[in-house]
């Protein structure tokens, strides 16, 4: 009995380690896993910084939008033409952190992109209306009257959708019964034009001259006016979606009387519905 006594008691004393090793063990294991999987979370978040930095070097592959090393390298492509993962993820990111609306880089290119002009044409600058009718601003010639000088011509019951006006001189110009879908009319000047009636919609103004303009019953639906001078101007009964209303009640020119039919500005605009100050 004493020999077996001491054996026992070290059977015992073993079993106690081995269940202690056991416990420290499991619990290692788990803060490993807790750690790896904060250091994969970080990894992540610098590959994902480093592709939206442009660090070609630190961002793995997959995130810059190219194949990998092990794979025969591709021809660029030429820029401005095609657009990868690494140019949305930028897109995408610089939204996310509030910096800039987000624009996929390949809508802003098509955006911006317009054919030079052809200033030897003769007769340039004159209104043709479109023989195939409103059909989604589709025409058989671009009209391109873009830094034309037409101030005080008539233009009125015309087909000119889709028609270019960059930086153009139009003002006094009456479009009243004009239809105008999709034209593109920036940095223009515009100011007393009279666009009665007129089917406006998806037009850009953006950074136009607008000053004593008449838009009234015109549809204005997805029209833009960033940037735009639209003092004086008259909105009454217009077509205004609910998207567009309230970048255009926040314009900062949105105020005056108009100087040929007295009506306040904002007013004629719904403005003050909205709540939106002054």
């Amino acid at each position: 009995l004493k020999s077996i006594g001491p054996s026992l008691e070290y059977v015992q004393v073993a079993k106690a380690l081995q269940g202690a090793m056991v416990s420290s063990t499991i619990r290692s294991s788990m803060r490993s896993r807790a750690h790896g999987r904060s250091a994969r979370c970080l990894g992540l978040a610098a590959a994902a910084a480093a592709a939206f930095v442009g660090f070609p070097s630190v961002a793995p592959a997959f995130l810059q939008g190219r194949p990998e090393q092990t794979q025969p390298p591709q021809q660029q492509p030429q820029q401005g033409t095609d657009y990868g993962r690494r140019e949305w993820l930028a897109a995408a990111g610089a939204a996310a952190f509030g910096l800039v609306p987000f624009e996929d880089p390949a809508s802003a290119a098509r955006r911006l992109a317009y054919p030079p002009i052809d200033k030897t044409q003769k007769g340039r600058c004159k209104w043709v209306s479109s023989a195939m009718g409103q059909a989604n601003a589709q025409r058989d010639k671009l009209l391109d009257l873009r830094e034309c000088d037409m101030s005080g011509q008539k233009a009125k019951d015309l087909d000119i959708a889709g028609v270019l006006m960059n930086d153009g001189k139009f003002e006094g110009v009456d479009f009243e019964n004009t239809v105008m879908s999709k034209a593109v009319i920036e940095k223009a000047n515009m100011d007393n034009a009279k666009f009665k009636n007129a089917v406006l919609d998806r037009v850009t103004f953006d950074g136009s001259s607008l000053r004593g303009a008449i838009f009234e019953n015109a549809v204005l639906t997805g029209a833009t006016f960033d940037g735009a001078d639209l003092t004086d101007s008259d909105f009454s009964d217009a077509y205004l979606d609910t998207y567009g209303i309230k970048p255009l009640c926040a314009n900062p020119t949105m105020k005056g009387k108009n100087p040929t039919t007295g009506v306040d500005t904002r007013e004629s605009a719904g403005c003050d519905l909205m709540g939106t100050a002054r």
